[in-house]
């Protein structure tokens, strides 16, 4: 009887161990240790392959951007003529302005007291005169810097004297600026990826500002709405701090070609249904995708003003507001009509003509004519306009702010429904994308 061919096949390679005898033994000791270099031969290369493939795709230039991560900010830009006060908590070195020499270099700490221009020239801080009209204070401990008693700051504080009054100018890290901004910004209750976007948005915001600053500026934004609302320590609360941890160094850009490229990421609270483009309201600006509006928002309807009551204002009232803002204005005397000369297809109004009591009339921005009436009193540009004789009212009211970029309460209400902080910016700012710079 035939064995089967396995029981054949089997014997054969037993006879063959056997006849092996000492080489069977070798191969027992180093097969473990062949098998365990050609593993780590073939790690080594699949991991050098997958690093080629990354390293081709990573071809874009980085945006050029300034390096330095010092933003100097405008103090109480809005009431520099009133009577200020300075307390610092800690001991100081104090210079003749930046790069100057040292006038005290471990001065003690410094009771609140009144700073204000010399009678004769210079600086006065409390009873001391400085000659100076340029001082800057390096505190030795961080968050030592007290304003009017309420508003503690950290990093230098900058004070120069301008002719009658002074200039404050907070001279603060970056990342340590956006911690008092976030709440100075959005209410403690918006959601964490809210503060998350809004920190994105508000980083390259001011590098965008570091960047765009002329020489001869002493400063790169002011610390109300004219920039970003800036209150320092006060701000520092857990959403703030944690949204500026996780977002560290993370910017939007706009893909330029092959380049990254930074733009100015506007934003305001509720912009009432749909953005508009950035050129409607600052046409001297680069006209980039991103800030090209259009973007339809069904999600700012929650808003305190999506809708807002009428406004009236009399004639009379209208022309002084206008003319003290645009002095040419008085040429065509008293203001007796407006109209709408374009409406972006959102509703916002672009441009309106001012009718005179003489028969001229001028031409403004849409936004230029509300900051001119209040913003807070107008509090966007779609509206409708109703004339009463003496007055003008103004009614049907959306939204709140220029309508530009993020719309903060569009933004809150997509976090609650859970998209992240990337993608709401990406939403806002189409086209966009957002790199880490450090």
């Amino acid at each position: 009887m035939h064995r089967p061919f396995y029981d054949r096949s089997l014997l054969i390679a037993r006879a063959l161990w056997r006849r092996l005898g000492v080489a069977r033994r070798t191969i027992l000791v180093f097969a473990p240790f062949a098998l365990m270099t050609i593993l780590a031969v073939g790690c080594f290369t699949f991991g050098d392959r997958r690093d080629e493939r990354v390293v081709e795709q990573v071809d874009r230039q980085p945006p050029k951007i300034v390096t330095d991560r010092l933003v100097r900010v405008r103090l109480l830009s809005a009431a520099k003529s009133k009577p200020m006060t300075l307390q610092l908590t800690s001991g100081y070195e104090l210079r003749a302005g930046p790069g100057g020499p040292v006038i005290e270099a471990a001065a003690p700490p410094l009771s609140q007291c009144a700073i204000a221009p010399a009678p004769d020239g210079g600086i006065m801080i409390g009873e001391r005169i400085y000659p100076q009209n340029d001082l800057l204070i390096t505190p030795k401990r961080d968050a030592s810097i007290i304003i009017n008693g309420t508003s503690t700051y950290r990093g230098l504080l900058r004070i120069a004297r301008d002719d009658s009054k002074l200039a404050l100018t907070n001279h603060v890290d970056l990342e340590s600026y956006l911690k008092g901004v976030l709440r100075g910004e959005l209410p403690k209750h918006f959601h964490r990826e809210s503060f998350k976007a809004q920190c994105v948005a508000a980083r390259t915001y001011v590098l965008y500002q570091m960047k765009s600053a002329t020489g001869d500026r002493t400063f790169d934004v002011y610390d109300n709405e004219g920039s970003q609302m800036y209150i320092g320590v006060t701000g520092e609360g857990p959403k703030a701090l944690a949204a500026v941890d996780e977002t560290t160094g993370e910017v939007c850009v706009w893909p330029n070609g092959d380049v990254d490229t930074l733009f100015c990421t506007y934003y305001s609270s509720a912009c009432g249904g749909q953005t508009q483009h950035v050129n409607n309201v600052k046409p001297r600006d680069p006209d980039v995708p991103p800030l090209a509006g259009r973007v339809v928002c069904n999600d700012c309807y929650l808003a305190t003003y999506y809708e807002w009551d009428p406004v009236t204002i009399s004639k009379a009232d209208l022309t002084r507001s206008i003319v003290k803002r645009y002095p040419s204005v008085a040429s065509i005397g008293e203001i007796t009509g407006l109209r709408a000369k374009e409406i972006e297809p959102g509703g916002h109004i672009v441009r309106i003509q001012l009718d005179g009591k003489n028969g001229a009339n001028e031409t403004l921005m849409g936004e230029d004519f509300r900051l001119c009436v209040g913003g807070h009193k107008l509090k966007s540009t779609k509206f409708t306009i109703e004339d009463n004789g003496d007055s003008f009212t103004f009614s049907h009211g959306k939204g709140f702010g220029h309508g530009i970029g993020l719309c903060q309460n569009g933004m809150e209400v997509k976090a609650r429904r859970g998209q992240d902080y990337r993608k709401i910016l990406k939403t806002y700012y189409p086209g966009a994308e957002i790199r880490k710079l450090y």
